[in-house]
């Protein structure tokens, strides 16, 4: 852990999957990536539920769950659905 930590890379963040994309679970459930899905780290002050999105403009500006997890997509030259920095 300490290794992502000392090799954070600001740079990284623009391309994160949990910028522009969502994760949802087989039963719709809504999380900001994969990594959040696995620990059901929802997306927090938002829909829940993907049958109750009418347009995607209700999930814009919507805070991202963080924890330390996100260090292992922000180190280096990151690592995302997205693609990394490299």
């Amino acid at each position: 852990m300490q290794l992502l930590v000392d090799n954070f890379n600001p740079a990284a963040v623009n391309g994160l999957m949990c910028r522009e994309l969502v994760s949802v679970r087989w039963d719709g459930q809504l999380y900001d990536c994969d990594f959040n899905q696995q620990l059901d780290m929802r997306i927090p002050g938002a829909t829940q539920n993907i049958s109750q999105v009418v347009a995607l403009a209700e999930l814009t500006g919507t805070k991202v769950f963080t924890d330390s997890h996100c260090f292992g997509c922000t180190a280096g030259a990151g690592s995302s659905c997205s693609g990394t920095t490299a």
